[in-house]
């Protein structure tokens, strides 16, 4: 058995010679009812089928000795080409299953406009889940599937402080009513938009940096509690925050660690939690500040209101209101692997994160900063001491 998953391009113009071939010698073809109708010939075998599950099974009930597998835009850019693949080469080890390319709507868009996109970074948002902000941070160019939940994408995008950034969006792309409007962001929430919708944003101030211990100075400030420069510099450092982490800020002040984390865990999400509103406010005034829109913040005490958070990778804990000994716990058992660093202020604070670390069998590693800024007064320059900060670590050997 020999199967074909054929990318038919946007429209029948967009079909390749190899995709007209292929489909013209199938015995049976199985796509979306759109599709069949477009591509099949005159009695030619067909069935609609568009879930993976329902392809694959389909498939697993013909007896054709040729099966063309009919997806839209490209297979190279679509989970649903690889996952039917994946299945099938498992399912039937002994049939040729082969991916055969097409003109995607991404290569269409960004010629239509002249925006060269081999650096571009291509998002598929088939899902209103899918943060598209932080790949709009890290690129100048920014290309997104939307199956027409623009709308959503362009909110998050606002929130985030990027409602006036440049964009293009195309409209069912390569058909007879193709258009193409150029617009910001903001102006994308005025419009209804085709499922068929692909945009592609421009951000000239994209900033890819890996950054910790950014200045204090960058932080917008309020009557909360602020976890320094270089602090927050030495526990990125223990940290080892990796893009897709899922990461926890507990006690997190005005927001500078919230910050940081979910700078470096820009494929992954920050929970910032604080008993004091003010602060809960004033983090998401940062995070909008610095353009994040994979960060959570809420207003609560741990390790109670942890309880309906994903699995966390890494916590940063600055407050404890208390409970260090059930946080720690807590932390451990959602994650034996839990990487985690405690800041402490008050000696009472050192001893009992050290003692919780050991009771939840965590190694603490143990460091004190002594930090003395440079100031300048009269012409004179002198340092000028802050409060010695102990840093207690655990899982973090590796």
């Amino acid at each position: 058995m020999r199967i074909d998953i054929v990318s038919t391009g946007l429209s029948r113009d967009n079909l390749t010679l190899e995709g007209q071939r292929i489909i013209a010698a199938s015995d049976l073809l199985i796509g979306p009812a759109r599709l069949i109708g477009t591509f099949a010939a005159k009695g030619q075998p067909r069935l609609a089928a568009s879930r993976p599950d329902e392809v694959v099974d389909a498939i697993g009930k013909s007896q054709a000795a040729r099966i063309a597998v009919l997806m839209s835009g490209d297979v190279g850019f679509q989970a649903g080409a690889t996952m039917i693949a994946s299945r099938l080469r498992k399912n039937h080890a002994d049939a040729d299953v082969r991916l055969i390319p097409g003109v995607s709507a991404v290569a269409m868009l960004a010629t239509r406009v002249g925006v060269p996109w081999q650096d571009a970074c291509l998002v598929s948002c088939h899902t209103s889940t899918v943060d598209l902000v932080a790949p709009v941070r890290r690129h100048r160019f920014t290309i997104a599937l939307t199956s027409g939940n623009v709308h959503t994408l362009a909110t998050s995008l606002g929130d985030a402080g990027y409602g006036g950034l440049r964009v293009w969006a195309g409209q069912n792309l390569g058909l007879e009513d193709e258009s193409i409007i150029h617009d910001t962001v903001a102006g994308l929430m005025e419009r209804d938009w085709s499922p068929l919708t692909t945009v592609l944003i421009e951000n000239r101030e994209f900033d890819d940096r890996v950054v910790s211990g950014l200045p204090d100075d960058r932080f917008i400030r309020g009557e909360v509690p602020m976890t320094h420069a270089t602090v927050r510099a030495v526990s990125m450092a223990r940290l080892a925050v990796r893009p897709t982490d899922v990461c926890y800020d507990i006690g997190c002040g005005t927001g500078s660690a919230t910050v940081e984390l979910a700078l470096a865990a820009h494929a992954g999400h920050v929970y910032g939690l604080d008993k004091d509103l003010a602060a809960v406010l004033l983090t998401e005034q940062n995070c909008r500040t610095f353009h994040l829109g994979n960060v959570t913040a809420l207003q609560g005490k741990a390790p109670d209101d942890l309880a309906d958070w994903p699995t966390p990778d890494v916590a940063f804990v600055g407050g404890t209101s208390g409970s260090m000994r059930t946080i720690v716990e807590t932390l451990v058992a959602r994650n034996p692997a839990v990487r985690m660093v405690i800041a402490t202020l008050a000696i009472e604070n050192t001893v009992a994160a050290i003692e919780a670390m050991k009771k939840a069998g965590l190694t603490p590693q143990i460091t004190q900063l002594n930090i003395a800024d440079g100031q300048v007064a009269g012409g004179w320059h002198y340092f000028a001491a802050q409060n010695p900060i102990t840093l207690i670590a655990g899982g973090t050997d590796d």
